[in-house]
């Protein structure tokens, strides 16, 4: 069957999707015009994954590259993405993985907007469920998956799902060093994989404390310690909360600000019910000026149980906050514990309690470890540096790609 020849027709959301088949690679790009990008990913909740693939998307805008966000358009995913098409990026928008049209309407995008690089994001690989297979039928000349988390399932199931969905893959992307050593145990060869560490762009603009604080109606004098991340098992919320009780009878007018949103979050409200601190943990849902926000807070706190390269730290050491982590893969390089925050076991409400109640009682150290954090954020973990990277990586394989040939 030729390029041409009209497999099926469907309605897609609001635009009209011409599914073909064939096999016709995507066309050479112009001789100095950097290769044209699809990002795309099949996540129903991109969260901080999303935030990570606009970063790229923004930063190849500024290259002159063509940029196609591809993505399962749900709600989560379209308020995510949707602004950055006024930023000079395209979206496409394609069927659930496991539509029958999924396949084709890849194959249709890609032959009417032909990329050089189909770049996966998932967190594990085993939702992979055939994006890059997709794309590598249409003959993209380089395939390259980022994974997001760490690998933590036990299921050997899931890890034979998740080493077959790397077959088509030329190259995979780890955010972190550590989490790079856990796709190695399960069989991922360590040549197939590079690290690069996650990078955010800096906050656009800051409010100062009295205005943030206003914002959450909290008073200057209060300390103030806050998190965000979606509200799942992972972020690990429960243990700061179980943390709060200790933490009262040091600061009895203390606040946490839990910023963000998920299916635990009336678990974590009756959490705080149960052990009476409901006056001093305000739950403010998902808050598109999180980053703002910062600026109310004395110490920034990620409890999580697990990580890959968390974003809301990189943010937090933007905003030049002291950070309280969990020593678990991914926050372990993203904070220098002693010098940028305060790294304690995961799972351990008194370790989380003991943190943060040193940085509340020591201003100056505060200040030294959030300066600190902000030149660690500077000198490591910008936007600008993860796409330069990034971008290499995709070199690397295109030019391997041409020597084969």
């Amino acid at each position: 069957m030729s390029d041409h020849d009209t497999a099926r027709m469907t309605t897609f959301g609001s635009s009209e999707v011409v599914a073909t088949l064939g096999r016709n690679p995507t066309r050479r790009e112009l001789p100095g015009e950097p290769p044209a990008v699809h990002l795309y990913t099949p996540s129903a909740d991109p969260s901080g994954m999303g935030v990570h693939m606009l970063c790229l998307a923004e930063e190849y805008v500024r290259q002159g590259r063509r940029v196609t966000l591809m993505y399962w358009p749900n709600a989560n995913a379209e308020r995510l993405f949707v602004p950055a098409e006024e930023r000079g990026v395209r979206l496409a928008r394609v069927p659930h993985p496991r539509d029958s049209q999924f396949a084709a309407c890849i194959a249709e995008d890609l032959r009417r907007h032909p990329s050089e690089v189909f770049h996966v994001h998932v967190g594990t690989g085993r939702e992979n469920w055939d994006g890059a297979r997709a794309a590598a039928s249409r003959g993209v000349p380089a395939i390259v998956q980022t994974l997001h988390l760490p690998w933590f399932i036990h299921d050997r199931r899931k890890r034979g799902a998740a080493l077959t969905a790397l077959e088509p893959v030329d190259r995979v992307i780890t955010v972190s060093r550590w989490q790079r050593a856990t796709y190695e145990k399960i069989g991922v060869a360590p040549q197939r994989m590079v690290t690069v560490p996650n990078g955010v762009h800096p906050r656009a603009s800051s409010p100062g404390r009295p205005a943030a604080r206003r914002e959450l109606g909290l008073d200057l004098g209060r300390p103030v310690v806050i998190t965000v991340g979606r509200l799942t098992v992972m972020k690990g919320h429960r243990y700061l909360i179980d943390a709060v009780p200790s933490l009262l009878q040091r600061f009895p007018d203390l606040v946490v600000v839990v910023i963000g949103d998920g299916h635990l979050r009336r678990a974590l409200e009756h959490q705080a019910e149960q052990l009476g601190v409901t006056h001093a943990v305000r739950f403010v849902g998902h808050r598109a000026d999180a980053r703002g926000l910062l600026d109310a807070a004395d110490v920034f706190v990620l409890p999580s149980r697990h990580e890959g390269m968390p974003l809301a730290a990189l943010e937090a050491m933007d905003a030049g906050l002291p950070v309280v982590g969990t020593r678990v893969v991914g926050t372990s390089e993203a904070v220098a514990d002693g010098v940028s925050g305060r790294l304690v076991p995961p799972g351990c409400p008194a370790a989380l309690a003991g943190a943060i109640e040193e940085l509340l009682s020591k201003p100056a150290l505060r200040q030294q470890m959030a300066a600190a954090g902000r030149l660690r954020y500077e000198q490591l973990f910008t936007a600008t540096r993860m796409a330069r990277h990034t971008a290499a990586v995709y070199d690397d394989v295109l030019a391997r790609a041409a020597a084969a040939r």
